[in-house]
């Protein structure tokens, strides 16, 4: 299509030079035959004054002699004109000549720009299909990713659920198995009833614990956890720690404080984080062997927080690990990542260190 499309093109465009052509070709034709009749007319008239002069009448030669010259100058005059016809023709022909070229430079310019703009729109189809094939890789990089996280999630969400179905089974069989006792068996004395009371009240206490850290869990998840936020002293706050962890402890527990915190305040739920610094202090099941706790706080100004580091934690200690220790590691991890702090666990040479951060008002 492009060939029959140029062919003809180049037709239009040398056209006008060959009309030229022709036209000269004519022109020169007719001046060369007129010539030719000028030449012989004066050839004559020469030949006719030269017969005269020799046979005496030169009155006669003379007008001979004249009508040559005239013809002279009329071959003159018209050989004159015809070369200027001629310089005339040559500089239209030049002309048309030169408005092909410009015609055939233009017609390859346009040429050019279109296979350039072809090229480039080539060029950008191919790259926008290179990006979309790397998006939709990365995409697909992506896809699986969060399809192995959410089939490790749910593997490990079966895997709680069933040790939390064993836990809270053995919970409740302990309630139901020792009420039963207690209120089918007659013979027991007041010895025993009150030790059935006990465990009973024991197992129930546990389980709903159990269940509140499992929904506390759930809430911090889904970020539907409840907050009565308030602004909290820590110096304040670090003078009522130790008394509360004693107690809650029955004594075997002894917390090692130091806090270098100045003025520095907290906004935050002061119950809910008390609760959760106890339990990194407090036994995570019954136990009644004394230990030793460490705790420092320190504040931080150039970052505006608060960095804490506890030492020979219970809840971080592998002799206590367990199914509810996970899950107040959950809760704890959580809840300082909801406020923009930080949780983490390392155990050094036996000895399980919790580091947490907390951020602070400016003040």
């Amino acid at each position: 299509m492009k060939r029959s499309f140029i062919i003809p093109t180049l037709l239009i465009l040398l056209l006008p030079v060959q009309i030229i052509n022709a036209d000269v070709q004519s022109q020169n034709s007719v001046l060369h035959q007129h010539s030719i009749e000028i030449e012989r007319c004066i050839n004559n008239d020469i030949r006719k004054a030269d017969s005269l002069v020799k046979t005496g009448k030169p009155d006669e030669a003379l007008t001979y002699y004249k009508s040559s010259l005239k013809s002279k100058d009329s071959l003159y005059n018209l050989i004159t004109n015809s070369q200027m016809e001629e310089i005339l023709s040559l500089y239209n022909m030049d002309k048309l000549i030169l408005q092909r070229e410009q015609r055939h430079s233009m017609f390859h310019q346009t040429c050019l720009y279109i296979s350039v703009i072809i090229i480039l729109a080539l060029l950008l189809s191919n790259i926008h299909i290179y990006r979309s094939r790397k998006r939709l890789q990365k995409n697909e990089k992506e896809i699986r990713r969060l399809t192995s996280i959410a089939e490790e999630a749910n593997e490990i969400k079966s895997h709680f659920l069933t040790n939390m179905s064993y836990n809270i089974r053995i919970l409740l069989n302990n309630v139901v198995g020792f009420s039963q006792l207690m209120t089918e068996d007659g013979n027991l004395n007041e010895k025993e009833k009150r030790e059935y009371s006990g465990i009973i009240q024991s197992n129930s206490a546990e389980l709903i614990q159990l269940v509140n850290n499992v929904l506390d869990l759930s809430r911090l998840e889904a970020n539907m956890m409840k907050f009565q936020l308030q602004n909290c002293n820590v110096q304040e706050w670090c003078n009522e720690l130790p008394y509360l962890v004693q107690m809650r402890s029955e004594g075997y527990i002894h917390l090692e404080l130091q806090a270098d915190v100045d003025n520095a305040i907290i906004y935050t739920d002061v119950s809910r984080f008390t609760q959760i610094i106890s339990s990194m202090l407090l036994y995570p099941v019954e136990c009644k062997k004394p230990r030793r706790i460490g705790m420092q706080l320190v504040y931080n100004r150039e970052k505006q927080e608060i960095n804490s580091r506890i030492d020979n934690s219970p809840l971080a200690d592998s002799v206590f690990a367990s199914q509810k220790e996970a899950i107040l590691q959950k809760i704890n991890l959580l809840f300082f990542e909801h406020f923009n702090g930080s949780y983490r666990v390392e155990n050094c040479e036996n000895n399980p260190i919790i580091f947490f951060t907390y951020p602070a008002l400016i003040t």
